[in-house]
């Protein structure tokens, strides 16, 4: 798999600098000069796949022991991704995290912090979007249409290694430390907003990405 970086870290950040001399031939690192968001950037990643398959991860994980093998030999043809699925209501945030919750029905969201996704099957549903859980209204057109427990698939000894929800516990970093939020909480520690103002207003489509680097 070639590797896609999409870095939206600014010219002033240490980050930035460090990125750069990671491009070579099998690498292609994308600099938007400034956080475009979570869910735009998986989508603006995956928009430049040229493989079949691809697996999504964010820059706050640390690989424990690879279980990649194992998830490619869970991909069917009608496979839409492999992952780690969390029980989410269907406005994105975990079932149970606001009183209007309860008693009202949930869905499973397949986690955006490590998952194989097959790109054929992502084009089919909503796109990855810019939410706390980016990948709620993926989850949620894939739950209407009644094929989340068909093309969905969770991959054992996947979920967060720190924290507690209201649906899960931390679980021991077999395979992926992911200790929730790490990227937010470091901007929260220094006084930023955990994503830049105005990060929702522009549609991807209307950024002028003539000003991206490769």
């Amino acid at each position: 798999m070639r590797l896609i970086i999409v870095d939206g870290s600014s010219a002033n950040n240490p980050c930035f600098i460090y990125v750069q001399t990671l491009a070579d031939d099998n690498t292609a690192v994308y600099r938007l000069g400034y956080n475009i968001g979570h869910g735009r950037g998986m989508h603006f990643g995956i928009e430049r796949c040229e493989t079949p398959l691809a697996l999504i991860f964010d820059s706050d994980i640390e690989f424990v022991k690879s279980p990649v093998k194992r998830m490619l030999a869970m991909i069917e043809a009608d496979t839409y991704g492999v992952g780690y699925l969390e029980k989410t209501a269907y406005d994105g945030f975990e079932y149970g995290a606001k009183r209007e919750h309860a008693g009202r029905p949930w869905m499973y969201m397949l986690h955006p912090y490590f998952h194989l996704l097959q790109i054929s099957q992502y084009r089919k549903f909503h796109p990855y979007v810019q939410h706390g859980a980016p990948c709620y209204k993926a989850a949620l057109d894939i739950h209407q249409h009644g094929l989340t427990s068909k093309i969905i698939k969770e991959f054992p000894g996947l979920g967060h290694t720190a924290g507690k929800g209201w649906n899960w516990n931390a679980v021991p970093a077999k395979y992926i430390r992911h200790d929730t939020a790490g990227t937010r909480k470091m901007r929260r520690e220094k006084g930023l907003p955990e994503i830049e103002p105005g990060w929702d207003r522009t549609p991807l489509s209307k950024i002028d990405t003539s000003k991206f680097t490769k």
